[in-house]
């Protein structure tokens, strides 16, 4: 049994529905960070694979890297924390194959786009620490936070584990978001740039940089 599945969605509810039917492995927590705050307890299509699950409404989105870390906060004492995107759909034996995932890695999908669905182990988070939430609304956190786990000498696993996707739905489903994400991409761009060079080692979270970087406004 999986631990948890932790799923941040902005829109594109159908999408996640088709996630959440697709599942086939037990899981034992499923929490849908809902930054659309649109999704409602009507809405879930049931599957008798998930034990035990949880919808957070947020009053304005968290972004990605926030809404990961929310997970991990809000489950402390799993070992390993396992993630999905809402517009992707996991093929048989997927999740069982994303189970093995151990404490000591982060593990990804072996197949582009490798972030979308992943997990992250407790000896990682505790060396490493959580995704920072600078790289705001999307974009770039991955890239920086496997940069961080290769620099901290952890492995990076990857699975055989190849689900469907429909890359890039929540960006495509409204023009404003693409033109919002055209500033915003470029900014995190930039901050991964100075990351890498050594030119910015904090990781404070930024009011400036949150309301700059809001695609809804």
């Amino acid at each position: 049994m999986l631990a948890n599945l932790i799923v941040p969605v902005l829109n594109r509810y159908d999408l996640l529905n088709r996630m959440i039917k697709s599942i086939d492995y037990p899981i034992n927590r499923l929490l849908l960070i809902d930054n659309g705050c649109q999704y409602e307890v009507g809405d879930w299509p049931g599957n008798e694979y998930v034990q035990n699950w949880y919808l957070m409404s947020m009053p304005s989105n968290l972004g990605v890297a926030a809404s990961w870390n929310l997970g991990i906060k809000l489950l402390p004492h799993d070992h390993v924390w396992t993630f999905a995107s809402n517009d992707m759909w996991y093929r048989p034996g997927d999740l069982e194959r994303l189970s093995e995932a151990s404490r000591g890695s982060l593990t990804l999908s072996q197949y582009y786009p490798y972030w979308h669905t992943f997990a992250i182990g407790e000896d990682v988070v505790n060396r490493v620490g959580l995704f920072d939430e600078r790289f705001y609304p999307a974009y770039f956190e991955d890239n920086d936070f496997k940069r961080r786990v290769q620099f901290a000498g952890f492995p990076i696993a990857s699975l055989d584990v190849a689900p469907g996707h429909d890359n890039s739905s929540t960006l495509n489903s409204d023009p404003r978001f693409q033109a919002r994400n055209a500033e915003t991409f470029n900014r995190n761009q930039m901050l991964y740039s100075r990351k890498v060079a050594g030119m910015d080692m904090s990781f404070s979270w930024s009011l400036e940089s949150r309301r700059l970087g809001e695609w809804l406004r």
